[in-house]
């Protein structure tokens, strides 16, 4: 169940250049298991824990307010590079797989300041039933080490996006914050930024949030009242 909205918000940092220079200085790996593309960092927490978390508690003001009690917890921020899969801006292998996060709440920042629009994200709802495991261990499989058959990839990256409907796109904006539910489907729409930069971005995962309530509980709390009363 979907419990916090899609927000975006540009501008996010208001020291973004700064936020850049701290990529550039880190160590970066791989997912040894394929769980995404690209490179990240450790996670942020361990490494400057006052922008983890001045970083966690901005996101999460965009959903409750200074008054409202809330902790987080169980939560990681990444500096997320990817480089092309291909040259070619076309190309299959520079889009990304539908997913979910399967957190509370989840989203990106963008980071690079010249990007092709194209390189953003968008949001999907689920249309069909997903029986194919094969779909998820190609992707694995290429995140992982690279090699695919291209015939193949493409036919399970089409089949996995025919059970979706595309319902939201975001280009990708420097400083720009996008974030939703961990249950909401989601893909970078391309790897290829800019013929010289990797892409960009920090990506947070938010687990556990304690909170009185959520935006969702609101919003039924406020449609709840009848206002269309039936007249006898």
């Amino acid at each position: 169940m979907i419990i916090y909205p899609i927000t975006s918000v540009n501008n996010f940092f208001k020291n973004p250049k700064e936020i850049v220079k701290l990529s550039k200085k880190l160590k970066y790996t791989k997912s040894s298991k394929g769980f995404w593309p690209g490179v990240r960092t450790d996670n942020v927490a361990h490494i400057n824990y006052d922008f983890f978390k001045q970083t966690i508690l901005s996101v999460l003001s965009m959903y409750y307010s200074s008054s409202d009690p809330i902790e987080f917890d169980n939560t990681s921020l990444f500096f997320h590079k990817i480089k092309p899969y291909s040259s070619s801006r076309t190309d299959r292998r520079n889009k990304g797989w539908i997913h979910q996060d399967r957190c509370s709440l989840g989203g990106i920042i963008y980071l690079n300041k010249t990007a092709l629009p194209e390189s953003g994200t968008s949001l999907y709802t689920q249309k069909g039933v997903i029986k194919n495991k094969k779909d998820i261990k190609t992707k694995i499989d290429f995140f992982k080490d690279g090699k695919i058959d291209l015939k193949e990839y493409k036919k399970r990256q089409l089949g996995l996006e025919s059970k979706f409907i595309k319902t939201h796109t975001f280009q990708h904006t420097y400083n720009t914050l996008v974030a939703f539910d961990g249950d909401q489907w989601h893909a970078c729409d391309n790897y290829y930024t800019n013929t010289k930069e990797e892409r960009l971005s920090l990506v947070f995962f938010i687990h556990k949030i304690k909170a009185n309530d959520t935006p969702k509980m609101r919003l039924d709390y406020i449609q709840s009242k009848e206002v269309f009363k039936n007249k006898t």
